[in-house]
């Protein structure tokens, strides 16, 4: 039973409704009697304290599993209490779910030897790809990232990004893709802004090294045309911010009401412990500032409402300089929520795979 199942919301709002009912049932019991004289002191001192503090846990459960079905946060239990995704074990291939149409998610294990970091990760697998494959050839890659707090969940479930790549797909918009979707924190109530903490954890390398040369191994996808990322939110930051350093790596880039600087808050910690040149480094705008730029692509998108992410998607674009291209995309009345990324998941998956060859040859 997953906690954004609704079995899970059915059976913890059961409980705190069995919890609230106990309580008023023997609130009386637990007070001072009417014939045989006071009760035991511990009865009113901690059975009453106790009943409420179950009254609050179990509504407090059933209102966090409503609110991660309803937004999609996390799929599994360990994620949702703050631990993070599973870690470990070996680099094999496992089925996750397979559509009608032929393609399927998968699951693996990254092993980490750049970054040291060993986390799960999924992949979709196109309609046609064991085809793909025995023919001999290569896929285009596209990387995924989710927002914070969030995880691979809110992608595969949440968003259908299956079912809607199988749609675009099967419409001619997209190419055959491998589609990959690893996690980008360690434990989830730890935000790592997808960079190398100074002195922490190296999520950067994790995603820009050790995701791609795992998938490298696993799948048959290309390695001549570099690969495209696209993230949601603190995910959109990610994914712009990783492309601009990498460019070797990325060839395109999708920000869906994304930042252009990290956040720094109890979320993430003091990512850089005072040393401003990674500062900087970690910086889009600073970068298209200051640095040459390469001749990649990149496509924003924002609601309107969503004014923090609107400055930063206007600066962007009057610092952006040849060769690098800029496609922006907006939606009035809307801010940063699920129905904007909803609106703008097909036209992105389209876009990024104009800009990535299509299948080929060994």
């Amino acid at each position: 039973m997953a906690p954004d199942s609704i079995a899970a919301v059915i059976l913890l709002l059961g409980v705190a409704v069995l919890v609230a009912v106990a309580t008023a049932l023997f609130w009386d019991a637990a007070g001072p009697g009417r014939h045989l004289g006071p009760p035991p002191r511990w009865r009113v001192w901690v059975v009453r304290p106790l009943a409420v503090l179950l009254c609050l846990t179990s509504a407090g459960a059933a209102a966090v599993v409503i609110a991660n079905r309803e937004l999609g946060f996390f799929g599994t239990w360990r994620e949702l209490v703050g631990l993070g995704p599973a870690s470990g074990g070996t680099t094999g291939v496992g089925t996750v779910t397979s559509s009608t149409s032929g393609s399927r998610v998968v699951s693996f294990t990254v092993n980490g030897a750049a970054s040291h970091l060993n986390l799960r990760a999924y992949a979709y697998l196109p309609p046609g790809y064991d085809v793909e494959v025995a023919k001999g050839e290569r896929l285009p890659v596209l990387e995924m990232l989710a927002g914070f707090p969030g995880s691979p969940h809110v992608w595969l479930s949440t968003l259908d990004a299956p079912q809607i790549l199988d749609g675009e797909i099967a419409a001619g918009r997209m190419a055959p893709t491998v589609v990959v979707f690893p996690y980008q924190t360690v434990t989830s109530a730890r935000d790592t802004e997808c960079v190398n903490a100074v002195g922490g954890v190296a999520m950067d390398t994790f995603l820009s090294v050790d995701v791609p040369a795992t998938v490298d191994k696993l799948f048959q996808v290309r390695t001549d045309t570099g690969w495209g990322v696209l993230g949601l939110s603190t995910g959109g930051y990610c994914a712009v911010n990783l492309a601009l350093r990498h460019p070797d790596r990325y060839a395109a880039a999708v920000s869906l009401a994304g930042n252009m600087s990290p956040y720094l808050d109890a979320a993430t910690g003091d990512l850089f412990r005072g040393d401003r040149t990674a500062a900087n480094l970690n910086n889009p705008l600073w970068r298209l500032k200051n640095l040459r730029p390469e001749p990649q692509a990149f496509y924003l998108a924002t609601g309107l409402n969503d004014h923090e992410a609107v400055d930063d998607l206007q600066r962007f674009v009057s610092l952006a300089r040849p060769p690098m291209r800029v496609t922006t995309a907006a939606l009035s009345h809307t801010g940063h929520t699920l129905a904007a990324f909803r609106a703008f998941e097909a036209p992105a998956y389209d876009w990024v795979s104009s800009w990535l060859a299509g299948p080929a040859g060994r």
